[in-house]
């Protein structure tokens, strides 16, 4: 048995565990039922694929689903025991760079200057995001996961680790596939869609980076308590950080460009976009604002886009 048929066979066994589980009162159930499905349908067209770069391809891709896997078992283990499941928050970027680097690894063949420099801008990325969240995730368990707990009584214990770890592991494992693509790149690599990777990488990098400077300093302030940062990056948009790490999965998209399949993956980045722009970050952060901070918050949204940093009206 062939290892794309193994692991479709475990997906189904995990998939059919995750569904059958899941309490009848759960909210968005539309985005368990997908997140299940979508490993399901990649490893399904690569069982039909005929050897070559494409299932190669798909097969590390795969095969890093299992790393991300064991990690998820790791963070539940660790949630579980500590009775703070925003440890997820700190795995979260740790996941994909250890993806990444499992992936360099199995196409070590094609490793160069190339895929060492998309591996240094994940490193990035990943590890100063890691250290953030981790002081942020140190102490009380934020929501929505708190809610999560009390709401999930008992049965908890196990559906936590579908309803966090798995479901943010599957989305992990779909955006991480511009790293597959771009280390299955066959050498010699082009050298633009490093340099065009690379400066894309950059803007989010430094969007993301001082967005979450300026509001921790915002936050150490007492005086600010209550308030509304509007300054800085903050008054361009009003999620600028989620912008920023829009951009930079779109600079790993561009890495995968090399491929010849690569631009199969901007699903990947147009996922994330969404995601962090109008999907569960964004809306649930807008939510929160507008309940905890009405007033501010509203004339704040009426002079500032959303997501995109379109210039402010006149006068506002």
């Amino acid at each position: 048995m062939n290892l794309i048929l193994q692991m479709l066979i475990g997906w189904c066994v995990i998939a059919a565990i995750w569904l059958l589980v899941m309490p009848k009162d759960t909210r968005g159930k539309a985005w368990h039922y997908v997140h299940a499905a979508v490993p399901l349908i990649v490893l399904l067209v690569a069982c039909g694929l005929s050897d070559g770069l494409l299932r190669d391809v798909l097969t590390v891709w795969a095969t890093a689903g299992i790393f991300i896997l064991l990690g998820l078992v790791a963070t539940w283990a660790i949630g579980t025991a500590l009775r703070n499941h925003g440890i997820m928050d700190v795995a979260y970027p740790l996941l994909p760079f250890g993806a990444a680097c499992f992936m360099a690894y199995l196409f070590r063949a094609n490793f160069t200057w190339w895929s060492g420099l998309l591996l240094a801008m994940a490193a990035a990325w990943s590890l100063r995001l890691a250290f953030q969240t981790y002081h942020d995730n140190i102490g009380e368990e934020r929501q929505p996961y708190a809610t999560w707990r009390k709401r999930g009584g008992n049965f908890w214990l196990w559906w936590s680790f579908f309803q966090i770890h798995v479901l943010q592991g599957v989305l992990i494992w779909i955006w991480s596939a511009p790293f597959a693509f771009a280390f299955g790149t066959p050498s010699p690599q082009m050298v633009w869609p490093a340099v065009l990777g690379v400066l894309v990488w950059l803007v989010g990098f430094l969007f993301q980076s001082f967005a979450d400077l300026q509001l921790r300093r915002f936050k150490e302030n007492p005086a600010n308590r209550g308030g509304l940062l509007q300054t800085g990056v903050w008054s361009v948009m009003r999620q600028p950080n989620y912008f920023g790490e829009a951009v930079m999965w779109w600079g790993y998209f561009v890495f995968a460009l090399a491929n010849p399949y690569g631009f199969l993956t901007i699903v990947c980045p147009a996922y994330v976009t969404w995601f962090m722009g109008y999907g569960s970050a964004g809306r649930f952060k807008e939510m929160h604002m507008s309940r905890t901070r009405p007033d501010v918050w509203a004339a704040y949204v009426a002079r500032t886009p959303r997501f995109f940093p379109w210039p402010r009206p006149a006068g506002k």
